[in-house]
């Protein structure tokens, strides 16, 4: 997958001129941030896994499985209200990088919508969301694994075809 708002405007713009940055790709700021977003991520990946097991037991017929997996959906919306806090934790310090914020604000609409379709014992469309869910979160957590977190400033940047790590990269000129 190819993040395309990571890709510095200057490069599209001027790439190749004498004096110019090409930034190749970003690195997001705050080592702790991104990796609190992948571990939180990955947690409720799992969780939706949980659920459908719990689901699929309750659709077996096991009505024991009704009250854990009624516990386990308000753990997983506190994990998503988690997630929620880690990209707007990731996004205040690289205002750049929005899709985290967006992807897990509309996991936690998805997901109040998935519990009150369920409160109301709308079988189909709760299990239809139920597996939607699941598959909105691993996309999430795959991606947040693609997030290549670093300190502050931190860059990947390519200037008249060599690499280097720093902020600003000038060439030719004065």
């Amino acid at each position: 997958m190819h993040d395309t708002s990571s890709e510095s405007a200057l490069s599209r713009d001027a790439a190749g001129a004498a004096g110019t940055v090409v930034l190749a790709g970003r690195v997001a700021a705050g080592r702790g941030r991104v990796t609190l977003l992948r571990a939180v991520a990955a947690l409720a990946c799992l969780e939706t896994l949980v659920q459908g097991l719990l689901a699929g037991m309750l659709l077996n017929g096991d009505v024991d499985s009704i009250d854990p997996h009624g516990f386990n959906a308000y753990v997983f919306e506190l994990l998503v209200f988690l997630q929620v806090v880690a990209a707007v934790l990731v996004w205040r310090r690289n205002r750049w990088l929005t899709w985290p914020l967006k992807a897990t604000v509309g996991i936690l609409i998805a997901t109040f919508t998935q519990t009150l379709l369920g409160l109301e014992g709308s079988l189909a469309a709760h299990v239809t969301l139920g597996v939607a869910l699941c598959a909105m979160e691993t996309a999430l957590a795959l991606r947040a694994f693609t997030l290549r977190g670093g300190s502050y400033g931190d860059r990947r940047s390519v200037v008249n075809g060599r690499e280097g790590r720093g902020g600003a990269w000038r060439t030719g000129g004065s």
